[in-house]
C-alpha cells in the first residue's frame, strides 16, 4: 500500500504541476508519523466512520496547501474535525448523522437568535444543505474548513451569517412585493382603466408575485438573488458558475421571463377576467415587475 506521506505529497504536487512526481523530502518519516497519527485520532473518535486513510491524507494536502501552511503544522490542527469534514465530503455513510449530533445543537440554537418562528428551521435546512452537499452556486462548503478554530465554532460562525442573510434576503423581498402591489401612478396621471385594474387586482397581483417567487427553480432564484439583492455583477456570475458573461446575461433574462410568465399565467386562471382586461393586466405585470426589480437593487 503507497504510504500516506506519498499521497500527501503527490496532492500537494498535483495542486501546482499536475502530472509530476511527488516531490522527496527529508522529513518523509516525520510527515509519516503525523499522518499516521492524524488518521488514528479521527478513527478513535468517529469509529462507525469507514474513511479510507488516504482519502484522509488527500484532504489533509489540500487544508495544508489552501491554508498556506506547511506539513509540519498538520498535528496543530483540529484533527477529528477535519476526520469529520472529510467523511461528510467523501459521503461516508453516517457522517452526516455524527454531524448533526455533534453540530446541529449548535447550528439551530445560533439560527433561533436570529430569526423567529418556523423560519428558523428552514435557514438550518438550507445552510445544512450548503456545508455537506453543495448547489448550484458552489461546491459543498464544508471542504473549505481548514481546521485551525474548532468546527464548532466555525459552524456558529456559518449560522449566524445564514440567519442574518435570509433575513436580508427575505425582507427585501417582502418589500419588493409590498412595493410591487402598491405602485404609484408617475405623476399622477394613471390611465382611467389601469387604474381600474390595479386597484381591482392589486392584492391578486401581490399574491401571485409571491407564489411565482416560491415556484421559480432554484437556480433562477440564485442568478435574481445574487444580481438584484446582493449586487453580484453579470460577469462575476459567469465567473461563479463557469459560463461567458453573455451566457450569464442570457440566464438572468430567462429567469425573469419565467417569472413574468408565470405571473400572468397565474393571474389569468385564477381571475377569469374577459380577453381585453387580460391584454390589459399583462401590461400591469410587467411594469410592475420592473418596479419589484428595480426595487431589490435600491434595497441593497
Amino acid at each position: 500500500m503507497q504510504k500516506l506521506s506519498a499521497t500527501f505529497l503527490r496532492e500537494l504536487t498535483e495542486t501546482d504541476h499536475p502530472g509530476e512526481p511527488p516531490a522527496r523530502a527529508e522529513t518523509d518519516a516525520a510527515l509519516e508519523a503525523d499522518l499516521a497519527a492524524a488518521c488514528a485520532r479521527g478513527h478513535a473518535a468517529f469509529g462507525n466512520l469507514v474513511l479510507d486513510d488516504q482519502t484522509f491524507a488527500r484532504h489533509l494536502a489540500r487544508v495544508i496547501k489552501t491554508s498556506g501552511s506547511d506539513a509540519s503544522a498538520i498535528s496543530t490542527l483540529a484533527i477529528e474535525d477535519l476526520f469529520l469534514a472529510c467523511a461528510c465530503l467523501a459521503g461516508v455513510e453516517g457522517a452526516a448523522a455524527a454531524f448533526s449530533a455533534r453540530h446541529g445543537a449548535t447550528i439551530r440554537g445560533t439560527i433561533t437568535k436570529i430569526v423567529r418562528g418556523a423560519d428558523n428551521g428552514e435557514v438550518e435546512q438550507q445552510l445544512v444543505a450548503g456545508l455537506l452537499v453543495g448547489s448550484v452556486a458552489g461546491p459543498a462548503r464544508i471542504g473549505s474548513y481548514a481546521g485551525k478554530a474548532p468546527l464548532d465554532r466555525w459552524l456558529g460562525v456559518a449560522a449566524q451569517r445564514a440567519a442574518l442573510m435570509w433575513l436580508r434576503e427575505n425582507r427585501t423581498e417582502a418589500r419588493a412585493r409590498d412595493g410591487a402591489a402598491a405602485e404609484p401612478a408617475a405623476g399622477g396621471d394613471t390611465h382611467p382603466e389601469m387604474a381600474f385594474l390595479k386597484d381591482r387586482y392589486r392584492g391578486d397581483f401581490e399574491q401571485a408575485l409571491k407564489e411565482s417567487l416560491a415556484r421559480l427553480p432554484e437556480r433562477e432564484r440564485t442568478l435574481l438573488r445574487l444580481h438584484l439583492v446582493n449586487g453580484v455583477s453579470v460577469e462575476k456570475i459567469g465567473q461563479m458558475f463557469a459560463v461567458s458573461q453573455p451566457t450569464a446575461s442570457r440566464w438572468l433574462a430567462a429567469a425573469r421571463e419565467t417569472l413574468l410568465a408565470d405571473i400572468k399565467s397565474t393571474l389569468g386562471n385564477r381571475l377569469g377576467a374577459s380577453s381585453q382586461e387580460l391584454a390589459s393586466l399583462a401590461g400591469m405585470v410587467a411594469s410592475r415587475l420592473d418596479l419589484s426589480l428595480s426595487m431589490l437593487l435600491r434595497s441593497r
